[in-house]
């Protein structure tokens, strides 16, 4: 299944708390006087602790986006290889592997067919097959969740925030 490394969990944390605090910013239309984190005090000049805290939200941002493509592409990346070298044929004869190997698994003698063992064998490989597949859909449902909840959801929540508290700073010049 599909998690997200520690590191980008650790960027995902911050993308969060810093679109967090600049939706607050827009919303309540009250820029801070001091960025407490750094010890900056800016009460001088407000809007630069806006400026200051979109700049360091859409660093994150872009932060936890390249990394989150970066980590989707290497779990993915096996199986979009297996299907594009899937229909790979030869130059000779033009035959893909499963053609020139293929899966006899249902046409072989079995000594023991018709026995009460033969049945039992065939049982357990149909059980084996239903278990693939709903282990295989539970996966692809669980990964669905976690790239809505983990990927999806940090960026379209950032992206929102930046954008109202742009749209605010922009409003006070």
């Amino acid at each position: 299944m599909f998690d997200l490394n520690d590191d980008l969990k650790k960027i995902k944390t911050k993308v969060l708390v810093m679109s967090g605090i600049s939706l607050f910013i827009a919303l309540t239309q009250a820029l801070p006087q001091k960025v407490a984190i750094l010890g900056l005090d800016l009460s001088n000049n407000e809007t630069m602790a806006g400026w200051f805290v979109l700049a360091v939200t859409a660093y994150f941002l872009i932060s936890f986006i390249v990394f989150s493509i970066i980590e989707i592409i290497q779990y993915y990346l096996p199986a979009l290889i297996g299907r594009k070298t899937a229909k790979t044929t030869g130059d000779t004869i033009g035959l893909t592997a499963d053609e020139c190997f293929p899966d006899h698994e249902h046409e072989y003698y079995d000594q023991d067919a018709g026995t009460t063992s033969g049945e039992m064998n065939d049982i357990k490989r149909k059980n084996q097959e239903i278990t693939y597949k709903y282990k295989s859909n539970f996966v692809r449902v669980s990964n669905l969740v976690k790239l809505t909840t983990d990927v999806l959801f940090p960026i379209v929540f950032s992206f929102i925030s930046l954008k109202l508290l742009s749209c605010f700073l922009i409003s006070l010049q």
